[in-house]
Parts: structure tokens; C-alpha cells; sequence
């Protein structure tokens, strides 16, 4: 009986650590979630963007005109309204437009540039202040036109809209402190 030899241990598979269940859970939860945000955005693009309306050159020139909370103030028939004092001024706004991104690629270029050449970004950046500010210029011309065409009832509208724009209420007045 000495050639007896203990029966062979059972052999049963090893049962997967818990914390790599949850690692995977997770990690699915993650991927559906994005999975789910990027469909979503897809379903709803609808080509708008916020309440002003469909995107386009007209709203990006809007902003890049400089109005500001102007732009948020001029109803959506307004904006239509101003679109062609915009393009009668298409040219000087194309090439601010085109003097500000040469500008950039410079600037570009001289910040990685060593050693670093001050009086280069100083010249960069006072192109694009200059660019930047002959658009502003242009855009103010345009919409001081549009107020002096308003009727005093419109202007006063517009002021509301403006004032909305700024987070009071129409015609009451900032408290001081």
C-alpha cells in the first residue's frame, strides 16, 4: 500500500479577478458614453448655432467686424439687412482677413524661432492690433449706417435687445457699489 499516491487535486479554473470585471465594465461604460456623444452631436447638427440662425460668411464676418454685444443686439432680419454694406466692403475685409493670418504663420515662425526675436513679435503682433482694428473700423461704419437708418422706436428696441445683451434688465440702471 505504500505505492498509494493522493488523489490528484481537482482542477477547477481560476475565477477572474473582480477588480478586472469592473476595469472592463468601466471601460465599456466609457466607450458608450462617447460613442454616444458624437452620435448625438451628429443627429442633431442641424446646421444652426444657438439662436442666431444658420451658420455662414455673413455671421462669422458679423463677429469678426467687432460689434461685439452689437451683433447680439441686431435681430436676424437686421443681419440680412446688413449684408450688403458687408460685401460692398468684401475687399478691405479680405485683406485685413489675409494681413492678419500672414501675421499669425510669422508669429508662428518666430516663436520657434532661437534665440527668440522680441522685436519681430512686437512688429507681428502690432500687424494683426492694426488689422484687427481696421476690420473693427469697418464694422462700426456699418452698423452706425444701420442705427442712423433705424426710427426712433427701433433704435429703442435695439437698446433693449443691447441691454438684455448685458445681463440687465431694460431700463433699469446698474446699482453702483
Amino acid at each position: 500500500m505504500t505505492d498509494l499516491q493522493p488523489p490528484p487535486p481537482e482542477t477547477t479554473p481560476p475565477r477572474p479577478r473582480r477588480w478586472l470585471r469592473v476595469v472592463l465594465v468601466l471601460s465599456l461604460a466609457a466607450n458608450l458614453a462617447v460613442a454616444g456623444l458624437v452620435f448625438g452631436a451628429w443627429v442633431s447638427h442641424d446646421g444652426k448655432r444657438g439662436p442666431d440662425g444658420p451658420r455662414g460668411d455673413k455671421d462669422r464676418i458679423v463677429r469678426e467686424l467687432g460689434f461685439g454685444p452689437y451683433a447680439r443686439a441686431i435681430p436676424r432680419e437686421g443681419r440680412e439687412g446688413m449684408k450688403a454694406a458687408i460685401e460692398a466692403r468684401r475687399s478691405g475685409l479680405r485683406a485685413n482677413r489675409d494681413a492678419l493670418r500672414s501675421a499669425f504663420e510669422a508669429t508662428l515662425a518666430t516663436l520657434r524661432a532661437e534665440p527668440f526675436d522680441r522685436a519681430a513679435m512686437a512688429a507681428q503682433m502690432e500687424t494683426q492690433r492694426s488689422a484687427i482694428a481696421d476690420s473693427q473700423k469697418i464694422g462700426h461704419e456699418i452698423l452706425l449706417d444701420r442705427l442712423e437708418a433705424m426710427s426712433p422706436e427701433e433704435r429703442a428696441e435695439f437698446a433693449d435687445r443691447l441691454e438684455r445683451g448685458l445681463g440687465r434688465e431694460p431700463g433699469k440702471r446698474k446699482k453702483r457699489d
